[in-house]
């Protein structure tokens, strides 16, 4: 079939299917304006730019991709936002209330830029070669909505997980304020060390054990100071001398 016979067959079908959304700038030229499907209450669309070549379909057509119109009359009596744009703010300086409230409203603040274009004209292409041959606007129509959905989902995935890390972050914080700190063996030997200072142990221990007459005591003398107990007087008789080094070790044990 001759190229133009094509074309102008194609143009036909795509007028039946897209009556409102296609647009025919020359014979060989349209657009088509393809609404998409979100949770946004704003809508959005993108702009199927098509130029035929001259053996089209048997080369691929000259395609671009842009922003495409949406029909605010229709929306003229949905109520305004005004703190849509301020879920792009740094999410750090903001209390946990309003965070909440952003994720809300979040998918509203959602669109595709002009690296979101690039991306989908580069599919859209890559599909435009694979069908080469035959008539594929139809097709590359119905896949660049299906693809710029899922751009969009991505990016709005994308902004969740980036404002959630920050509140999880945040959350972390302030439950260290709530958790001690870990001991070890090495940490509590050091506050042991540091307590034992403080409080002047070794330095009261030694100044008692210089006053007990140069570091030996009766058993008796140890009985009346109060030193020891009983026990530990079982098998000492009076007058008998005790090794002050292990009253030392009894008493630093008794100390701590």
């Amino acid at each position: 079939m001759d190229p133009l016979e094509e074309q102008a067959q194609e143009l036909e079908i795509l007028q039946s299917i897209y009556p409102d959304e296609l647009t025919i700038l020359t014979p060989i030229r349209f657009q088509i304006n393809i609404l998409l499907d979100t949770d946004s209450k704003r809508r959005h669309a993108v702009l199927l730019d098509v130029t035929y070549t001259e053996n089209y379909p048997e080369t691929v057509p000259i395609l671009n991709i842009l922003e495409g119109a949406v029909d605010y009359d229709a929306l003229e009596n949905e109520e305004d936002d005004d703190d849509e744009e301020d879920g792009e703010g740094n999410y750090d300086d903001d209390d946990d209330q309003t965070i909440s409230k952003r994720l809300l409203n979040l998918v509203e603040t959602i669109q595709l830029d002009r690296d979101d274009y690039a991306e989908l004209l580069r599919k859209i292409r890559d599909e435009a070669e694979d069908n080469v041959g035959m008539p594929s606007a139809f097709s590359l129509a119905s896949s660049l909505k299906e693809h710029a959905e899922t751009q969009f989902t991505e990016k709005l995935k994308s902004k969740e997980k980036e404002i959630m890390d920050i509140r999880e972050a945040r959350e972390r914080e302030e439950q260290k304020k709530f958790t001690g700190t870990k001991v070890t063996p090495a940490s509590f030997e050091n506050w042991r060390q540091k307590f034992r200072k403080e409080m002047g142990i070794d330095r009261r221990l030694d100044e008692r054990y210089a006053d007990v007459h140069k570091g030996r005591l009766t058993g008796k003398q140890i009985f009346e100071q109060g030193l020891a107990s009983g026990e530990d007087l079982e098998d000492t008789t009076d007058g008998k001398e005790v090794d002050m080094s292990e009253l030392k070790k009894k008493l630093e044990e008794t100390t701590l």
